[in-house]
Parts: structure tokens; sequence; C-alpha cells
């Protein structure tokens, strides 16, 4: 039985060396360098997505309590006891805790003759504890009747 050898590899040439550590080193800086230099850009984006995510649950909530506002009724009566009513807060799944209220702007019409008329209803959403300016929007319903 003839015992098998392994061929024994060519020496290397000038070009076919490989890396050494100092380039590996070298390069891992460098990688490093870059990726400390786009941190505060992934930070200010993480910010920036979560204060984008709030106002789009306070326009969302303002936007319901418009639609709700709307099938109170189409009377004085029922939209004036729709705004009255009280609203508790709501909190959202990231523990966002939102508070809406809802004010009438331009009252029902004075007289009987004046219907049908329109009642303006301003409804705003606030993030409790933030200074964020809240989410705010105003509509006029349409009345029938007092």
């Amino acid at each position: 039985m003839i015992p098998s050898r392994r061929p024994t590899p060519a020496p290397l040439s000038e070009g076919e060396r490989g890396f050494g550590v100092i380039e590996i080193v070298v390069s891992m800086l460098l990688l490093s360098l870059l990726a400390i230099a786009f941190l505060p850009l992934l930070i200010k984006s993480l910010q920036v997505s979560v204060a984008n995510a709030t106002t789009a649950t306070a326009s969302q909530l303002v936007s319901k309590h418009m639609e709700q506002a709307r099938a109170a009724g189409d009377t004085c009566s029922a939209i004036t006891a729709f705004v009255g009513s009280t609203l508790p807060e709501v909190t959202d799944s990231r523990g966002m805790r939102y508070q809406s209220t809802r004010t009438i702007v331009v009252p029902c019409p004075a007289t009987l003759a004046d219907y049908p008329g329109t009642v303006g209803i301003r409804v705003s959403v606030a993030i409790v504890g933030s200074s964020v300016s809240p989410v705010t929007a105003t509509s006029l319903i349409y009345l029938k009747a007092p």
C-alpha cells in the first residue's frame, strides 16, 4: 500500500497574500467610526417616529370624536348633550395617555325660524404630560331642529 501524500502548496506570490492583522484592525476601526457617525441620525429618527405615531393616534381620536358628533343627532339638544358628556383618558399600547375635550364654538341657532342651521364643534386631544400642542379640529354640524 502506498501512503497518500498531500501535495505541497505552491509558494504564495506577492499579490496572493491574505489580510494581515493590522489591516483587519484598521478596517474595523474605520467601520466603527462610520457606525458612530450614523448613531445620532438613528436616534433622532427614532424620536421623530415616536412623535409622529403619537400625533397620528391623537388625530385618529379627533376623527373618531367628530364622527360621533355627526352621529349624535341633528338636533341642538342632542349635540349639546353629546358635547357636555365627560370623556375618560385614553391610553394607547405604548402607554401614552390622551385627554379629549369637546366644545361648542358656534352656538345653536337662537330662534326656531333659524332652523335648519348649524352648530360648530371643536374637538381637541392633548397628550397628558407632554408639551406638544393638542391636535384640534373644528366642524359645523347640520341641525334640523332645536
